[in-house]
């Protein structure tokens, strides 16, 4: 039976870490750097809003696994795709985005949040909402549709979710119009090698799933990353 968001995410009994980490991977350091300052960034307010819900992102913080920035290897990790390419079953959250249904790896899930407040950057690219210092961590809350779909409205109200993403590198902040629902995908299901059908629609996803005879794409929250820091 294939649980709820809620469901799954309750089972983990997990609570988001509240230790704030002043050190900077270099992704963070480059993104302050170009659109903030190091002085908005301590006078930025920390939030620390209610969750939605509580992501498996948390488990490694929570169990005191998570690596440090500055006590990373040299040598690049394997990538999201990779990862989930060895995997047999990949969990997946789905959501809207415009009416249209994406996903993503519940393992980079760090916490589901509603509509709070955010520091705009005027100099920053359209896709970029906006930053937020989430329980400590500097987080860019990003536009999705922006970046998937033909809509440029580019909205953030009050009825906006919040999705936090953890990568090695930097916390994103992806804003979608609503949670849809939790799936089991199999990796027969799972086509890896996407450029060629999608080109440039490719840019932000590592896979599709085919999910009830429906394709969906699967959000590569790294890719994203790159993005921030190139522009």
């Amino acid at each position: 039976m294939v649980k709820t968001p809620e469901e799954y995410f309750a089972d983990q009994c997990l609570t988001v870490p509240q230790a704030v980490d002043s050190a900077l991977s270099p992704a963070e350091q480059a993104f302050v750097q170009k659109y903030l300052g190091s002085d908005s960034l301590q006078n930025m307010p920390v939030q620390e809003p209610e969750r939605v819900l509580a992501g498996a992102a948390n488990v490694a913080q929570e169990l005191g696994t998570a690596e440090h920035p500055s006590a990373r290897k040299a040598e690049s990790a394997p990538s999201l795709r990779t990862k989930l390419a060895a995997q047999d079953q990949v969990q997946m959250v789905s959501f809207y985005i415009r009416e249209q249904v994406f996903l993503l790896p519940v393992s980079v899930i760090v916490e589901v949040l509603r509509y709070m407040p955010l520091t705009r950057l005027p100099m920053a690219p359209p896709f970029i909402a906006g930053v937020v210092n989430l329980r400590g961590k500097v987080t860019p809350l990003l536009h999705l549709d922006a970046l998937l779909t033909t809509d440029q409205s580019m909205r953030y109200t009050e009825k906006s979710f919040i999705i936090v993403c953890g990568t090695d590198d930097m916390q994103l902040g992806l804003i979608i119009d609503k949670v849809h629902t939790m799936y089991m995908v199999s990796k027969d299901s799972i086509s890896w090698n996407i450029e060629a059908q999608l080109g440039e629609g490719a840019d932000f996803l590592c896979g599709l799933a085919d999910i009830g005879e429906r394709l969906h794409g699967i959000i590569d929250p790294e890719l994203i990353v790159d993005k921030l820091i190139e522009v």
